[in-house]
């Protein structure tokens, strides 16, 4: 599917064409740090995923990744960007990797940042729990449908996250630009959060078992960046990626974790721009 032109969102920069892909629940100007650093070199892009479209499918209807990943392989078919460089995090690296699979002329080198993927005991607990209809129960798709979504302000909003597990490591400017992007305002003067809950939940629902199938076809080179503290991307997973990416080169970042583009981005860009070049 087409993104709608208000899902496009251009930063800037000159040189070759970069699209990156953001996480599930953190819309792309988060990664303005990150996005500023790698447009001293490349003309980036990102496209903002359906749970930020204004008017768009719903959520419940969603299955797979698959869709995410058509959406953008459509949209950027559209704009005429074939043969650009693609970099993503978390769920916009997977989206990346299954896009590049379906149609290989779509990117020239891929970069993941902390993908998920599953492996092991753990893919397989994953499979039965899909299998079972048991998605809900899992601490991540609960934790997101409980989330809070209204706040009095900026600042009330700023308090409740600041201390919290997943924002404690953000780099401040990076904690301050989530603010930025994950709060909108709404005509009492409240603020809502713009990425919406039922999405988020969905999204983590539909998380693949079996994405080794695209690491193992991916024809073009392919960077993994993980973050040394991970949860999501396991260091057992790392290697198998490294035995199995065709072109691939695994790297890990230190004192990182999961959201390591938020954490440390001037290290994340450096990775990314000394490998691209090559």
């Amino acid at each position: 599917m087409i993104a709608p032109d208000g899902a496009w969102r251009d930063w800037g920069g000159t040189g070759p064409w970069l699209h990156f892909g953001h996480a599930n629940g953190f819309p792309p100007g988060s990664y303005r740090c990150l996005l500023g650093r790698l447009g001293s070199c490349y003309r980036t892009v990102s496209l903002e995923s359906r749970p930020l479209w204004p008017e768009g499918p719903s959520p419940e209807g969603l299955r797979s990744w698959e869709p995410l990943a058509e959406d953008l392989a459509d949209t950027l078919t559209d704009r005429g960007l074939r043969g650009i460089l693609g970099v993503g995090h978390s769920l916009g690296a997977v989206t990346a990797l299954m896009a590049a699979c379906r149609d290989p002329g779509l990117f020239r080198a891929l970069v993941l940042v902390d993908p998920v993927l599953f492996s092991g005991p753990r893919a397989l607990l994953w499979r039965g729990m899909k299998r079972l209809g048991l998605g809900e129960r899992t601490p991540i798709v609960s934790g997101a449908l409980r989330r809070r979504d209204r706040w009095a302000s900026r600042e009330a909003a700023r308090q409740a996250w600041r201390n919290k597990p997943l924002f404690r490591s953000f780099r401040d400017d990076c904690f301050e630009a989530y603010l930025d992007e994950a709060l909108a305002p709404e005509e009492d003067g409240t603020l809502r959060l713009r990425y919406p809950k039922a999405w988020e939940a969905a999204i983590f629902r539909c998380t693949p078992s079996n994405p080794w199938d695209f690491v193992r076809t991916v024809p073009m080179p392919v960077l993994v960046l993980r973050g040394e503290h991970s949860d999501a991307l396991t260091r057992s997973a790392l290697r198998r990626c490294a035995a199995l990416l065709p072109r691939g080169e695994v790297r890990e970042v230190p004192g990182t974790g999961h959201m390591l583009p938020l954490e440390a981005p001037e290290r994340v860009a450096q990775a990314i721009l000394d490998f691209l070049p090559r």
